[in-house]
């Protein structure tokens, strides 16, 4: 072999170097972005689930049992979260969606600051945490300083595989609706 052809078959090893490079760099990051995606899908139907179960509890404890017509007649902001008797281990985890919340819990705000972790054998565990907050009738977006007829209901969603920052920390996915008492049904 001649010294020609040791430099072009020594050219030619460096370019299929070059190029099986380039396609593992493709094939990682088509994967990975495929992870990503199929966390996002995850992460919203763990957190509409939540969210859904949630809105369909009564809205207020003191509701419960008789209807409400003024502000007074609810549950005071700094009493927001779980009542005596419905104490439940957090964060509550279940791989087959049997959460204590769902025999525990009777209205909306015994949810806030829960923690639910949805056990996921692809994927990880998917991490929620709720927030319940009073808020202004006439402008949703805005906290009220004590007691409406409006609750926000916040979900926010993790998980190791979501979307990353270029620092590598998750975008959690955040979720919201808002709960209202229709005091005259």
């Amino acid at each position: 072999m001649s010294t020609g052809q040791t430099f072009m078959v020594i050219a030619a090893m460096m370019l299929l170097g070059t190029l099986s490079l380039s396609v593992n760099t493709t094939l990682i990051n088509s994967s990975s972005t495929g992870l990503e995606m199929e966390a996002g899908l995850d992460a919203l139907s763990y957190g509409q689930s939540l969210l859904d179960e949630i809105l369909a509890r009564e809205f207020d404890e003191k509701t419960l049992t008789y209807r409400a017509f003024n502000y007074s007649d609810l549950t005071p902001i700094a009493l927001l979260g779980k009542d005596n008797g419905e104490s439940i281990p957090q964060p509550d985890s279940s791989a087959s969606d049997d959460f204590h919340s769902k025999r525990k819990f009777d209205d909306v705000d015994d949810y806030h600051n829960y923690v639910r972790i949805n056990r996921n054998s692809r994927l990880d565990n998917f991490t929620e945490t709720t927030a319940i907050e009073y808020v202004q009738e006439a402008n949703p977006d805005a906290l009220a300083l004590s007691p409406t007829f409006y609750k926000r209901v916040t979900v926010t969603i993790s998980n190791p595989y979501m979307v990353k920052d270029l620092n590598g920390n998750v975008f959690p996915l955040v979720l919201w609706d808002i709960a209202v008492y229709r005091k005259y049904f």
